[in-house]
């Protein structure tokens, strides 16, 4: 099992509609090729963690880093795991969007988004950068 972080920013052509269209592509992509994860989107900016086996896993990096609707793409963190954070999940999507959200809104989605995954069952060191970059992506302007 492998696991990897990115953050990405999105081009300004890429709108939500088609930011849906992408996300039921690769709900039906994972879980073809046994992909789990999330993926947060806010102000532009993406964070996505993707877990599965390491070269699918690797070879779906490669096609997200190549596409032309979002750029700045960076590996954050990357490691080998035992086991699966977000098992249930082809890809968790939380959308926080342009809509003023307050800061305390913003904190209990993330709770609850960490109690039905298992991010804190398992050993593993993906857990700081995701929350530390979702939380930067989240309360930044």
């Amino acid at each position: 099992m492998h696991s990897l972080v990115y953050r990405s920013v999105a081009d300004t052509a890429f709108i939500l509609p088609e930011i849906y269209s992408m996300l039921s592509k690769a709900k039906e992509y994972n879980s073809e090729h046994q992909i789990t994860g999330c993926l947060l989107y806010h102000n532009s900016s993406f964070l996505q963690l993707l877990e599965g086996e390491e070269q699918e896993v690797h070879q779906l990096f490669d096609k997200i880093s190549k596409d032309a609707r979002h750029h700045n793409v960076t590996i954050i963190q990357e490691e080998a795991r035992e086991k699966r954070l977000f098992e249930r999940w082809s890809m968790a999507f939380h959308d926080y969007g342009q809509n003023g959200m307050s800061a305390h809104l913003k904190m209990q989605q993330i709770d609850s988004f960490v109690t039905n995954s298992k991010v804190f069952t398992v050993k593993n060191g993906l857990v700081l950068p995701f929350f530390s970059n979702a939380k930067e992506i989240l309360f930044s302007n």
